[in-house]
């Protein structure tokens, strides 16, 4: 038998993430972006590798290189080799992308249909839960 609270969690869980991916698409939409693309753009603050870039996006290796070859084309990123490691590439922002960024990230957070209803306490207990 399924515990009825975990049913609710899991059905207020699928909504929220509902709007926050209508949310996503929204916002991207107004920037010329797709969402993969702005998902990429907003987790590039510096270089990153393309692997952890992949990781922290939750897209596969063979579709963040598609990503990085779209935004490249935008003038938004480049691909670069990684100074540590000349085997491995380094996905990093324009000074275009970079400005795009500093517009996109608080769009994203600040009309958010989920964060713009939590505190600061809040915002932080619900992270923690999430990633555990």
């Amino acid at each position: 038998m399924t515990d009825p609270t975990r049913l609710d969690c899991f059905d207020a869980l699928l909504g929220a993430t509902l709007q926050m991916r209508r949310h996503l698409e929204t916002v991207a939409d107004s920037f010329g972006l797709t969402p993969p693309q702005a998902r990429v753009i907003a987790n590039l603050p510096e270089p990153v590798r393309m692997q952890a870039v992949a990781d922290a996006t939750g897209c596969e290796p063979s579709h963040l290189t598609a990503i990085a070859s779209s935004l490249e084309d935008l003038g938004l990123a480049r691909r670069e080799t990684d100074p540590s490691d000349r085997r491995a590439r380094r996905l990093a922002l324009t000074p275009k992308g970079e400005a795009l960024r500093v517009e996109l990230v608080p769009t994203l957070v600040q009309n958010s249909p989920i964060l713009t209803h939590l505190d600061d306490a809040e915002a932080a207990t619900l992270l923690d839960l999430l990633r555990r």
